[in-house]
């Protein structure tokens, strides 16, 4: 039996997402901005061959996108979700043991009774067609003997093929003219120093001396050069079932002054807090709260822009009524009347799984039954309702706080109103 890693990358992932809803979108320039449409963070192809940055601030592309056409959209984050579990859910169902990388790559082990390399490239090219033909979303697909060989094939399918599949092997002709900062790992202070020693393409790198490497760049780079040499040195990595702290924060659309405002928003931030360590089987101890002054618009007379506050739960818990019962006082004791508040976080720490909970005896353990029951019952609602459809009162309904979205794309996926429709 012959063993393959894969490298399943979505092109483009968040513009790519919204053409496949769209489909007169397919061959237009698109763009998604960040949060509060400050900054591009995705762009397709088209928009790429403009010479739009990544990063760059929208301000400053905004008459290039006027006068070419582009299509801007803002973050639509819950659709990018929906559309990542759905591609991870295709390669769950299509390799024995799946690592997910990145909310749009997935590393894969890839056990095949034919051994050939030809029978590995047929099943990538089958592997992209069927995410394609399912969600409407291109994919470039990296194989090779190693973590490091997988990732280095997905850069050549993505910028050398029209197929957008490619298998890499420790005796490609291609390794004599790919740089070594192509390598996974290879960054600009090992480029320097291999610089040095007369190595600049992967082949140089991988004909070195393994005493060498080791001697100059340690364990690691030693399993580096073992992983170009096609002996696999890292396996997929388990999911995280456990997290040592949780946060959970938004910038303002705009400056916020009033606490009424700044309670919504904590509360808001709690509940999503909340659910998270639910989802995670933990219970946090420690919770803080933490203000953000607007950094270029200060009107503190001090100049502070920083202001936090925590403390030690009574007892630990992922309860959203209680998570937001003990933020609140927090929240107040930071609120300063006057001062143009930008941004909102509310952090836990300290957490430990929900099983191995310690108890005390003057807890109302039925109370706690009661109140666990009460949230598994709401979690479901909103998984099968829509996020929001129950919530705390002091989360409020209008959010004039809430991010700035003026180019959002409807949640096709995650709400019954939004739903696309037949034409």
């Amino acid at each position: 039996m012959k063993r393959w890693f894969a490298l399943v990358d979505c092109n483009s992932f968040y513009a790519s997402c919204e053409q496949a809803f769209q489909p007169a979108l397919q061959n237009r320039p698109v763009v998604v901005l960040s949060n509060n449409d400050g900054c591009v963070i995705a762009r397709s192809k088209q928009a790429k061959a403009l010479g739009i940055p990544m990063g760059i601030p929208y301000w400053e592309v905004k008459k290039l996108v006027r006068t070419k056409g582009v299509q801007v959209f803002s973050s639509n984050y819950p659709l990018y979700g929906s559309m990542s579990r759905r591609v991870m859910g295709l390669l769950h169902q299509s390799a024995p043991e799946v690592e997910v990388y990145s909310i749009d790559e997935a590393f894969l082990r890839l056990d095949f009774w034919d051994s050939s390399p030809e029978y590995a490239r047929q099943y990538g090219l089958g592997l992209r067609q069927k995410i394609l033909r399912w969600t409407h979303l291109p994919t470039c697909v990296g194989i090779g003997p190693t973590k490091t060989f997988c990732k280095l094939a997905n850069h050549i399918a993505k910028k050398r093929t029209t197929q957008g599949v490619y298998l890499l092997t420790p005796d490609d002709k291609l390794l004599e003219e790919l740089p070594v900062t192509a390598v996974w790992g290879v960054s600009s202070g090992y480029e320097r120093r291999l610089a040095k020693a007369g190595v600049t393409t992967v082949r140089q790198l991988q004909q070195l001396s393994e005493v060498w490497v080791k001697q100059e760049f340690g364990v690691v780079g030693e399993r580096l050069h073992k992983e170009l040499r096609g002996m696999p040195c890292y396996d997929l990595e388990p999911p995280v079932k456990q997290r040592k702290n949780g946060v959970v924060s938004r910038s303002f659309r705009r400056d916020v002054y009033r606490l009424e405002e700044l309670r919504e928003a904590v509360s808001v931030y709690a509940t999503r807090l909340a659910e998270k360590l639910r989802q995670y089987g933990q219970v946090a101890g420690y919770v803080s709260v933490f203000l953000s002054v607007n950094p270029f618009r200060n009107r503190r007379p001090d100049g502070r822009r920083y202001f936090s506050q925590g403390g030690l739960l009574p007892f630990a818990t992922s309860n959203t009524n209680e998570l937001i019962a003990f933020c609140l006082p927090l929240l107040e004791s930071l609120y300063e009347k006057g001062t143009n508040y930008k941004k909102a976080g509310v952090m836990a720490s300290a957490l430990q799984p929900e099983s191995s909970l310690q108890t005390h005896l003057f807890l109302n353990h039925e109370k706690v039954l009661r109140h666990k029951k009460l949230m598994e019952e709401v979690d479901a609602i909103n998984r099968r309702m829509g996020r929001n459809t129950v919530f705390i009162a002091s989360c409020g309904t209008q959010h004039s706080w809430s991010r700035k979205e003026q180019w959002r794309s409807p949640r096709y996926t995650t709400r019954w109103g939004e739903l696309p429709e037949a034409t």
